[in-house]
């Protein structure tokens, strides 16, 4: 009895120790409705306890009007876009997915790649077919994996060698933007991070009622084993 007793807390505690996942939620954004195309860069905006680092491009590209977005031409491999955000000291950042839209002009690269900071941006997290060129490319990138963040971190979105949009050579004009993100066509979210922030090694204790269970099984093992002695 005392045994089933014991067991039955240990379940208990296990399954209330296992708290719901915090509530996804904006991480850091980049808004840009009525932007030229052409300006120098897109201020970011960050959520509590993340400060979010401006839309910027790599020294080489050149920057090209392009009506609600951030675009620029003179791509070539290495050539991106960078941006990030800091997270305060004391907490972390888990994402969850980022969202954008994206567009290539039919000689703009054919082929883009999300890169991290936390490898050098040396791996591709997810790639972006622009072919054939001219079209809207809405992509939701599953981040799961980036647990923990602390610090700065920062992604850039870059060329991937190959071919153009439209099959060809890429073009010293061709371009390429970005954007928020569209579903069937119309505004849904800007370009954005989502995810969740807390502090590290923060610990979430168990609801009141928890432990009047756990202190009420514990009871009942004290007295079967008082009655058994």
């Amino acid at each position: 009895m005392i045994r089933k007793l014991l067991v039955s807390s240990m379940l208990l505690a296990g399954s209330l120790a296992a708290v719901p996942a915090k509530a996804v939620s904006t991480i850091a954004y980049w808004d840009t409705l009525g932007a030229p195309g052409n300006q120098a860069s897109t201020a970011g905006a960050g959520s509590t306890n993340v400060t979010a680092a401006s839309l910027l491009r790599g020294t080489g590209l050149t920057p090209s009007a392009a009506g609600n977005s951030f675009s620029a031409s003179g791509w070539n491999p290495g050539e991106y876009f960078s941006l990030g955000f800091t997270v305060a000291d004391g907490y972390k950042v888990s994402l969850d997915r980022m969202y954008l839209g994206s567009r290539s002009s039919s000689t703009g690269p054919g082929t883009m790649a999300l890169y991290y900071s936390g490898d050098g941006c040396s791996t591709a997290l997810a790639t972006f077919n622009q072919s054939p060129g001219g079209n809207f490319v809405n992509s939701i990138v599953d981040l799961a994996a980036l647990a923990n963040l602390v610090g700065t971190v920062e992604f850039r979105i870059g060329m991937v060698a190959g071919a153009a949009a439209n099959g060809g050579a890429v073009g010293s004009a061709g371009t390429f933007r970005v954007g928020g993100y569209f579903e069937n066509g119309l505004f849904e979210r800007d370009l954005q991070f989502t995810g969740t922030t807390e502090a590290v090694g923060a610990v979430v204790p168990l609801p009141a009622a928890a432990w009047l269970m756990l202190a009420g099984l514990g009871a009942l093992a004290t007295t079967a084993r008082r009655r058994k002695d």
